[in-house]
Formats: structure tokens, sequence, C-alpha cells
């Protein structure tokens, strides 16, 4: 994953794996020179990657699809059945902001978020999968007193997949093949961001309060359901 932010791009150390998160990752101990009350952590809502405000943010990512959007729809024919594909795909950022809220320098500050991107299958007759994408990013800088940093993360994909397949009967033996469906939805989560100072842990922002226990469960594979009806 590429992070774009109001600081050189070099100083972004950059990974995309799957989550295997530990809820005793979120725990720390507090350092005399930043304390969990000088600072202050808050993410936007998402906005439409066209909704960049730093120049050349929001590169398209060739690894997970880039940027744009749109909505197509397709059909191919099998078994005499003509399937249909309607698809939307898109992609969103998010902005964090951190301000110190001391009236002292802050220096080396470390911010190192996780974006939980989801993805679900679902197919007729099939088991419901679900998996994560954990896109994390650290970056390090100094926040004067009473100052702000706002860091803009680069295009984080959306999809909506639904394939519909008629049902058809063999006109020679009779025979009734039913119909089926299959959709495929990625979409982010939730998400966690901590400061780090020296090291240390300062603060910690969840999306909610469970997110990691959600993330936890999913990837232990017991989020998963029965066959799906539609």
């Amino acid at each position: 994953m590429t992070i774009s932010l109001l600081t050189p791009r070099s100083s972004l150390k950059i990974t995309r794996r799957w989550v295997n998160f530990s809820l005793a990752a979120a725990i720390g101990l507090l350092t005399p020179a930043l304390a969990h009350a000088d600072v202050s952590v808050s993410v936007d809502k998402g906005q439409e990657s066209s909704q960049h405000k730093v120049s050349g943010a929001g590169a398209p990512d060739s690894s997970n699809g880039g940027g744009g959007g749109g909505k197509s729809h397709g059909g191919y024919g099998g078994g005499g059945s003509k399937s249909t594909t309607d698809e939307t795909t898109g992609s969103v950022f998010y902005t964090v902001t951190v301000r110190n809220l001391a009236n002292a320098a802050a220096k080396g500050v470390t911010l190192e978020y996780h974006i939980f991107n989801k993805t679900s299958n679902t197919a007729t007759g099939q088991p419901t999968t679900i998996s994560v994408d954990d896109l994390t990013a650290t970056s390090t800088f100094d926040l004067d007193p009473n100052a702000k940093k706002d860091i803009e993360t680069t295009d984080i994909p959306k999809k909506s997949t639904h394939t519909v397949t008629p049902g058809s009967t063999d006109k020679k033996s009779g025979k009734v093949t039913p119909g089926t469906q299959s959709s495929t939805s990625t979409s982010v989560m939730g998400w966690v961001v901590y400061i780090k100072h020296n090291d240390k842990l300062v603060h910690t922002y969840m999306s909610t309060d469970t997110i990691l226990e959600e993330v936890a469960k999913i990837n232990k594979g017991s989020s998963g359901g029965g066959a799906s009806s539609f």
C-alpha cells in the first residue's frame, strides 16, 4: 500500500499483510515527555478519492485496484443460460489528524495506523467467506506547541459485485438446473491508530470499541456462516 502524506513519502515504512492482531498490542506505558492528555487523534468518515486535498495524493495503486469508480453490467453464456453481473468499483481515503495540545513541542512523534478492509464472498449453496486485509503505515514527525498534523491515506479500494445465473431445463432429458447467485463486497470495516513516543505507546484510537475483537474473530475463521440461500 502507498500512503500519501503532507511530509515526504520517503519518511514512510509501508507494509501490506493479513491481519493477525493481538489485543495486547493496544497496551502501553506513558512517557513523561508526551502524555495521553497532550495529544488528540481524529479520523474523518472517509471521502471519495477525487476529493484528495494533497497534490499528487491518491495515485492508483496497481496492487489494490487503484482509484476511480464506476458501474458495469456484463453477461456471458454457459450451459444454455446467460449470466449477468452488476459491478460497482471505486476507492476512498481517510484523513488522520494529530493535535499537540501541550504548550511544549513534541519531538519524534510516531503515528501508526491500520485500516481493515473486509471482503465478503457469498454464493448459492456455499458457505460465506470473510477475510480482512490490514493496510498499515507509519510516519514519524515533530509537532509544535498547539499544532496539528493531517495525514491522508492513499486510495483504499471498495467493490461490489453481484452475478445471477438463471436456471435452465434440458429440452431432451427434462433435467432442471436451478439458478445461482454470487456476491462479493469489499469495504472498510474500521481502523486503529497508535501514537508512540520514544517507542512507548501514548494513545490508541479505534473506530469502535470492538473493532479488534471483530477482526480477531474473522481472522480465526469463526465468522463464516452456513450455506447461502439468497
